[in-house]
C-alpha cells in the first residue's frame, strides 16, 4: 500500500469518528433536552443562583408637629439549615423542635416535622422554610430560645427572613390621603395612591443586592450573611397636616354624615398664606359605617358639578367685564321662576320668588335666577369671554397638587358639544361645569389672599435624618385674580351671606366668616333629580383672614338637604377649633434648637453601640438585653440594663424616639395614642403592669 493510499484511510477513519462523536453528542442533547427535561429543569429550578434586591427601609410620614403618621416595622419568616447542627445535637432535638414548629404555626403534626427535618438532612438541603407565615419581633426573641436554634445561625441552623409592613399609628385617620402602594414583583408595576405613591421615590429609597438561592416551593433563600451592596433607607416626608385639627375634623364629619344618612363627605382647610393643608378628611359610607374609602377631595371620585360655590366665580367674571355693575344695582327675580329660552325654566329656591333685589342680595339669598340674569346680560353676546375668565383662574385643567391622582375638571364650552342656549345661564350657577373641592378652595383662598392665587401644598419638606433634603413653598398659579374693586366687592359679598344670607345660622361672637353656601340637583340617568350635593366654601377671619376651608356633604337625606344646613354648620365646628388652637392664641417666639448630649435615653443596643463607635465616644457597656438605658455621667456614656422587654408586662419606653416605642408596644399587643413629638417623656400604663391583647395606652413626647 502506497503512501497516499495510507493517508486516505487514515483521514477516512477520523472523519467517520468525528461524525461519530458528534452523533453522539446530538443524541445526548435530545435525550436531555427532551426525555430528561423535566428532571434537569426541575433540579435547576431548585438551585438557581440569583442577585436579588434587600429591600431599603422606607421612610417616615410625618405630621407638621413631628407626629408620627406612617412608619415600617419589621416582621420575621422562619428558616432552618438541617445541614448546620452536629449529628448528636440533630438528633437530641429534632423531635423536640417538630413539636415546637408544629404547636406554634399549627400547620403540620409534629410528626410530619420531625419526618421532613431528618430527610431534609438525609437530602443535604441547606435551607427548608419552617412556615410562610411572618412573626412579630417579640415572636421571633421567643423562638430563638427554642431548643436546638437557640444555638445561632452556624450550630443551630436558625434562619430569619426578615421584612417590614407598614403601620399607621392613627390607623383610620387620614388614611386616604396618606395612601398606600401595591407592588408586584413580578411585573415591576407599582400602584397605590395617596402620600406613599406621589413619593415612593423618596421614601422606598435604594434596594441592596444579595445572592439568594431559589429553594423548593419557589422560595429564595439569602446565600452568606453580608451583602453586596447595602441598602440606603427611605427618606422621611413631613406634611402640612395638624394631627389634632384632622381628627376633630374627622369626627366632627363622621357625626354629621351620620346624621343626615349622607353618601360621603369631604373637609379640607388650608393656610390662606402659605397654602398649608392642615386638615383633609374624606370619609365614605361602607356597609352602614363611614370611612377614608377614596379622597374625595382631590381625586376623579370628587369631581362634580359644584353648584352656588361656583356663583362666586361667575360674578366675578361679570364684575371684572362690566365695571359699572354695582351691589346696590336691582335684579328683578320675579315670582320664582324664569325663561331664558324654550324649555329652559330657572326657578329659585322660594316658589314665590325674591322679586326685585339688589345685585348684593342676588348672592346673599344665592337666588338662581338673579345671578343667571346678570351673566346672561353680561356674555350673552360673547360666551367665549366668560371662557377666557374661567380659563385664567386655571379651572381648565387639572390643579397643580403633589399627590398623584388629581381630578380633571370640565366646562362646557360655547360650540362644543353640549352647548345649547340653556348653557350660558346655566354655567352661571354651577351646572355644566365640574371640578374637585380642593380646585374650588384654592379659589377661594385667593380671595381671602388679597387676590393672590397660590398652589395648596401638603408636603413642606424631606429630610434624611436632622438634615433638610428638600423645601416645598406653595408656586403662585395668579398673582392676581381680578382688580382691587372687584375684589372689594366680592368680599362684601361673601360677607353678607354669613351677616344675613342663606349661611346667617353660622355666626358667633369669637370670629367673623365669609363665605358662599353651595346646594346642587344631581344628575343621575340624564335628568337632574332630589338629590343634592351641599358644600360650604370660605374664610376667616374676615378682617385679616388666617384660613380657608371647604366642606361637602353629598346626597343627605335626613335633616336638611341645602348647603347652609348642612355643609355650613361643619365648617363652623371646625373653623372655631381651628380659631382657638391656631389664631385665638398669641403665637409662641421661636425657639433655637440647641442640640446636646442627652442626659438619659432609652433604645435598642446595637443601633446605640453603632452610633458611639462611629462617633468614636468611649462607653462602658453593661448591658446583657437588647435595650439598653443610656445614661452620661460628666465624659463618661453607660449602657445599663432596662427591664423594657421582659415579659407580658407594660414596658419603659420613657426616653426613647416614637419608632422605637411603637415597635415595642405594639409587639406586645398593644394599641398606641400618641401626643406631641420628639422623645418619649410619659407613658398612661406604668412600667411593669401585666399587657392585655388590644390594651390602649397614650404616649406624650416632649
Amino acid at each position: 500500500m502506497n503512501i497516499r493510499a495510507s493517508i486516505l484511510i487514515r483521514l477516512r477513519i477520523a472523519f467517520l469518528l468525528m461524525v461519530l462523536f458528534a452523533t453522539l453528542i446530538l443524541v445526548k442533547i435530545f435525550h436531555i433536552q427532551l426525555i430528561e427535561g423535566d428532571k434537569w429543569r426541575k433540579i435547576a429550578s431548585e438551585t438557581t443562583l440569583r442577585y436579588m434586591d434587600v429591600k431599603a427601609t422606607r421612610g417616615n410620614i410625618f405630621s407638621d408637629d413631628g407626629t408620627l403618621l406612617a412608619t415600617s416595622l419589621p416582621f420575621y419568616r422562619l428558616g432552618f439549615d438541617p445541614v448546620a447542627p452536629p449529628e448528636d445535637l440533630f438528633n437530641a432535638y429534632v423531635d423536640t423542635l417538630a413539636w415546637l414548629v408544629s404547636n406554634f404555626f399549627r400547620e403540620k403534626s409534629p410528626l410530619e416535622w420531625s419526618n421532613e427535618l431528618r430527610q431534609a438532612r438525609a437530602e443535604g438541603k441547606r435551607y427548608k422554610l419552617l412556615s410562610k407565615q411572618y412573626v412579630t419581633y417579640k415572636q421571633k426573641k421567643q423562638i430563638e430560645q427554642w431548643p436546638l436554634l437557640k444555638e445561632g445561625r452556624i450550630t443551630g441552623g436558625i434562619v430569619w427572613e426578615k421584612t417590614e409592613k407598614r403601620f399607621r399609628p392613627f390607623e383610620d385617620l387620614a388614611r386616604r390621603t396618606i395612601g398606600f402602594i401595591l407592588e408586584d414583583d413580578t411585573t415591576d408595576i407599582l400602584k397605590g395612591r395617596g402620600l406613599e405613591y406621589s413619593f415612593h421615590k423618596e421614601l422606598s429609597g435604594t434596594n441592596g443586592k444579595a445572592l439568594f438561592q431559589k429553594i423548593a416551593g419557589g422560595f429564595w433563600k439569602p446565600v452568606g450573611g453580608n451583602a453586596l451592596t447595602q441598602p440606603q433607607n427611605g427618606m422621611d416626608i413631613h406634611t402640612t397636616l395638624d394631627i389634632e385639627i384632622q381628627e376633630f375634623a374627622h369626627q366632627v364629619l363622621k357625626e354629621a354624615l351620620e346624621k343626615h344618612q349622607a353618601n360621603y363627605g369631604c373637609i379640607i382647610f388650608m393656610e390662606v398664606k402659605t397654602g398649608e393643608i392642615k386638615c383633609m378628611v374624606n370619609l365614605g359610607e361602607s356597609e352602614g359605617t363611614y370611612i377614608e374609602d377614596y379622597n374625595y377631595a382631590v381625586g376623579s371620585q370628587g369631581v362634580t358639578e359644584p353648584g352656588s360655590t361656583w356663583k362666586l366665580v361667575t360674578m366675578m367674571a361679570a364684575l371684572e367685564e362690566d365695571s359699572d355693575l354695582e351691589l346696590t344695582d336691582s335684579v328683578q327675580t320675579g315670582d320664582g321662576k324664569y325663561l331664558f329660552y324654550e324649555d329652559c325654566i330657572m326657578t329659585d329656591a322660594t316658589p314665590v320668588g325674591y322679586g326685585m333685589i339688589s345685585v348684593q342680595e342676588v348672592f346673599e339669598r344665592s337666588s338662581n335666577i338673579g345671578v343667571s340674569k346678570i351673566v346672561f346680560k353680561t356674555f350673552a353676546d360673547k360666551p367665549e369671554k366668560l371662557i377666557e375668565y374661567i380659563e385664567k383662574w386655571k379651572f381648565h385643567q387639572p390643579l397643580p397638587f403633589q399627590m398623584e391622582g388629581v381630578g380633571t375638571p370640565f366646562v362646557t364650552r360655547p360650540k362644543g358639544q353640549g352647548w345649547s342656549g340653556c348653557s350660558l345661564p346655566w354655567l352661571a350657577i354651577g351646572y355644566e361645569v365640574k371640578i374637585s373641592p380642593l380646585q374650588m378652595l384654592t379659589f377661594y383662598n385667593a380671595v381671602a389672599n388679597n387676590g393672590k392665587m397660590i398652589q395648596p401644598i401638603i408636603v413642606n419638606k424631606i429630610t434624611r435624618g436632622n438634615q433638610v433634603i428638600k423645601r416645598f413653598f406653595a408656586r403662585t398659579l395668579n398673582e392676581k385674580i381680578c382688580s382691587q374693586k372687584t375684589l372689594e366687592k366680592i368680599r362684601t359679598m361673601m360677607e353678607g351671606v354669613v351677616l344675613r344670607g342663606t349661611a346667617k345660622s353660622i355666626q358667633n361672637n369669637m370670629f367673623s366668616i365669609a363665605g358662599k353656601t353651595g346646594t346642587t340637583q344631581k344628575l343621575k340617568f340624564g335628568r337632574y333629580t332630589q338629590s343634592y350635593y351641599t358644600s360650604f366654601c370660605g374664610y376667616f377671619p374676615v378682617d385679616n383672614p388666617k384660613f380657608s376651608g371647604i366642606v361637602v356633604v353629598d346626597e343627605p337625606k335626613i335633616g336638611g338637604m341645602y348647603g347652609g344646613s348642612v355643609a355650613a354648620p361643619i365648617f363652623k365646628q371646625v373653623a372655631q377649633k381651628i380659631y382657638i388652637k391656631r389664631v385665638h392664641l398669641p403665637l409662641q417666639k421661636d425657639s433655637v434648637a440647641h442640640h446636646s448630649a442627652p442626659k438619659s435615653a432609652t433604645g435598642y443596643s446595637e443601633d446605640i453601640e453603632y452610633v458611639l463607635d462611629e462617633f468614636d465616644l468611649d462607653y462602658e457597656n453593661k448591658n446583657e438585653q437588647d435595650w439598653v438605658k443610656v445614661s452620661t455621667a460628666a465624659d463618661t456614656v453607660v449602657l445599663s440594663d432596662t427591664p423594657t422587654n421582659a415579659g407580658d408586662v407594660v414596658p419603659d419606653v420613657r426616653g426613647m424616639t416614637l419608632r422605637d416605642a411603637l415597635f415595642l408596644l405594639e409587639n406586645k399587643g398593644m394599641q398606641v395614642r400618641v401626643i406631641g413629638k420628639g422623645r418619649v417623656l410619659k407613658q398612661s400604663i406604668p412600667a411593669g403592669r401585666s399587657v392585655k391583647r388590644g390594651m390602649q395606652i397614650v404616649v406624650v413626647l416632649g
